[in-house]
């Protein structure tokens, strides 16, 4: 009987033993699930915060994008507006017969005055500054060519000095 009741205490010493094992591993388990809720719940709320900024960016970035391209279709109309008005300036301009004969009168009136000044003043070369305004007597190019030519005798003349 003694044998009994030393294996009566040792089982009851085992059960208890073992129950609180049991306990201990229960509040671990119930640790790490409180942690695991804990950090499944933070998780989920940054990445719904996460999603929300996004949201926000999004929108902000579209209505930025919108707002760009109604500024850029607004200047491609004022353009095309400016680009009609100008057509119908040049139109009017060219069609206008009162206006050409304006301006054809009015470049005989200086083709004249030019060469009753050129008449009065025989003196004064064809390359004085007086004469800026000749366009219709002397070609442009051959202005250029002219001045190409004083360029190159200058160029020659000079270095024929220095060797002298």
């Amino acid at each position: 009987m003694a044998q009994t009741k030393k294996d009566l205490a040792k089982a009851e010493y085992n059960r208890d033993e073992n129950w609180k094992l049991v306990i201990h591993g229960c509040n671990i388990l119930e640790d790490i699930k409180e942690k695991m809720h804990r950090f499944k719940a933070q998780n989920e709320a940054d990445t719904l915060a996460w999603h929300k900024s996004y949201r926000e960016q999004l929108a902000l970035e579209r209505d930025t994008n919108l707002q760009l391209n109604n500024q850029i279709n607004d200047m491609r109309a004022a353009a095309c507006r400016a680009n009609g008005h100008l057509r119908d300036l040049r139109r009017y301009l060219t069609d206008h017969d009162e206006l050409h004969e304006l301006r054809v009168q009015n470049h005989q009136y200086r083709q004249e005055r030019r060469y009753w000044k050129r008449m009065a003043m025989p003196l004064i070369p064809d390359d004085d500054p007086m004469w800026s305004d000749d366009d219709d007597i002397i070609d442009p190019e051959e202005k250029k060519r002219q001045n190409a030519e004083k360029e190159a005798a200058e160029k020659d003349g000079g270095e024929g000095g220095q060797s002298a």
